[in-house]
């Protein structure tokens, strides 16, 4: 990539802005750039930078842009506007929330990357970085596992259960054998158990379920972006029971009112 960099240091006036750009003070504005050209200009700009975020006004334009990017930058991602009304839920399943959960991971793991997003998306509310992160379930070749409670997690971490994992965001239970497709992995994952300990980790084709590679180990990340804890439970689970016409259903019952279920959270 020095080819596409080189000519631009040769510039008097980008030096100048790469100068101001290293300080990090005030707001910088550069105008006379054209739309093809802003990728080629963004990339040796943020040279040296760990991390770059490109903030445009349109997902039409964030696509492009990601899109012409990725032609000088392979380590960038689309972090799309979440879907409000789940217009895009029904022509694009999960993702969208695929591509957000993969700029979460990168981050995690402190990648260096370019984010592309739009201003949208930066209006979006997210929950703390720090819970999101307690959420992540790591799993080894020393791990000790309860599969019931496993479960119970993969289901509130946004996990869809399946008779046999198809896409991302899905997880199998066969006798011992868990399969998990991470929103994070391009394959699923088999981990099978010797009672409660694991005795393998392996990636395996999604279509013919024939191996790929054994792994040392494996990180679950969440399949949302909003975990629900009991206490957010309890409180979605009281909040319908003051509900019009549904105070029969969340009546009391021998003498006593009706607990909140454990399948719930």
């Amino acid at each position: 990539m020095k080819a596409f960099i080189t000519p631009m240091h040769e510039l008097g006036e980008f030096e100048e802005i790469r100068e101001k750009l290293v300080r990090g003070k005030g707001m910088l504005q550069v105008t006379g750039c054209i739309d093809a050209q802003k990728p080629h200009f963004i990339y040796c700009a943020g040279e040296n930078f760990p991390y770059r975020l490109i903030v445009t006004y349109s997902d039409l334009r964030a696509k492009e842009l990601y899109e012409n990017y990725s032609f000088f930058d392979r380590n960038v991602l689309y972090f799309p506007a979440k879907d409000l009304i789940f217009f895009q839920a029904d022509i694009h399943g999960n993702l969208l929330e695929q591509q957000r959960v993969q700029v979460l991971k990168a981050l995690n793991e402190g990648e260096e990357v370019t984010v592309v997003t739009t201003a949208a998306a930066c209006m979006n509310y997210l929950v703390p970085f720090k819970r999101w992160k307690e959420q992540i379930v790591k799993v080894d070749m020393e791990s000790v596992l309860d599969l019931e409670k496993l479960k119970r997690d993969l289901v509130r971490m946004g996990y869809e259960r399946m008779g046999q994992v198809e896409g991302p965001g899905q997880f199998a239970i066969r006798g011992g054998i868990l399969d998990i497709f991470p929103l994070t992995e391009e394959n699923p994952v088999r981990i099978e158990l010797w009672g409660d300990e694991v005795d393998s980790i392996r990636s395996f084709d999604v279509e013919s379920q024939r191996s790929i590679e054994n792994l040392e180990s494996v990180l679950l990340y969440p399949a949302a972006e909003l975990i629900p804890t009991r206490k957010i439970g309890e409180g979605l689970w009281n909040g319908l029971k003051r509900k019009p016409g549904r105070r029969k259903l969340f009546s009391k019952k021998k003498g006593r009112e009706r607990s909140f279920p454990e399948s719930v959270i």
